[in-house]
């Protein structure tokens, strides 16, 4: 198993749910505002550091891990860079 993590921003939550969606994957978890500094800067909802991203995680089995990064690769391709957009894959030791 493998979680994958998708930060992104606010204004592309909809193309990510039709993203995983189309990948046949219909579980997953949304955090919206969350906050942090990268490399596009920082996104701290504060008047000095105004914005936030929002994170959406699912857990899937390997393969489908693998089909959904490269579909994540695909679109990440198709956005702006200073649009901070970021995936990660990590293992899953247990799941309940």
């Amino acid at each position: 198993m493998k979680l994958l993590m998708m930060i992104a921003p606010p204004s592309r939550t909809d193309e990510v749910r039709a993203l995983i969606g189309e990948q046949d994957v219909h579980a997953y978890t949304e955090l919206n505002e969350v906050t942090g500094e990268g490399a596009t800067g920082k996104h701290l909802g504060t008047h000095v550091w105004p914005g936030s991203s929002h994170l959406t995680f699912t857990v899937v089995p390997d393969d489908k891990a693998e089909e959904l990064f490269r579909a994540i690769e695909t679109f990440k391709s198709t956005l702006y860079p200073e649009e901070g957009f970021k995936a990660f894959v990590l293992p899953v030791e247990r799941c309940l």
